[in-house]
């Protein structure tokens, strides 16, 4: 008697220990199904629950705001903007730049071109043409308005605030000036 219940405890053991794997590039075996696949509501995915059919793309309540959210405090005053400092004035660093860089080259320079001169051929196919960030004009505008125009978008480009962090968007006002300075 006591062999057979040891037997049937060995065999529950192994049984139970045959669902887990070691072997990390192999799946569980599933005992309880839609543990790893869950019946979730996929973003724009219809969902019969809301009178919009709307599933997962739900809009925020109003006057909702994110955990660590700062407004920008010149979206609708974009003359206002000049008097935005930049924390980052005259850090020209290596580790400033190279951030300013990255993010200059992953967003901007498709059609603003590597060497500021907008002759890029996204912007050759474009009915508006993005301006020359290294003209006199360009070079004249304060740092608060070239971020104003990064964050909130102007003409064709739209905004950048969504996708590049703030402190990032002020690294790449200060690459364009390095690029300015240095004849491009």
């Amino acid at each position: 008697m006591k062999i057979t219940a040891t037997v049937l405890i060995l065999l529950a053991i192994n049984f139970i220990l045959s669902g887990c794997s070691w072997d990390k590039s192999q799946p569980n075996v599933e005992i309880i199904q839609n543990m790893m696949d869950q019946p979730s509501v996929k973003p724009q995915e219809y969902d019969d629950f809301f009178e919009d059919g709307a599933g997962g793309a739900r809009v925020p309540p109003d006057h909702t705001v994110p955990v660590g959210f700062t407004p920008y405090a010149y979206a609708k005053n974009p003359d206002g903007a000049k008097n935005n400092k930049n924390p980052y004035a005259g850090n020209m660093s290596p580790e400033v730049l190279l951030v300013g860089q990255k993010y200059f080259e992953t967003n901007c320079a498709v059609c603003h071109g590597h060497h500021l001169q907008s002759d890029t051929p996204v912007a050759d196919k474009m009915p508006v043409k993005p301006p020359h960030l290294g003209s006199d004009k360009i070079k004249g505008w304060a740092d608060g308005q070239i971020y104003h125009v990064i964050t909130m978008g102007q003409g064709v480009m739209g905004p950048y605030a969504s996708h590049v962090p703030e402190q990032y968007r002020w690294q790449v006002v200060n690459y364009i000036r390095f690029l300015q300075k240095n004849g491009n």
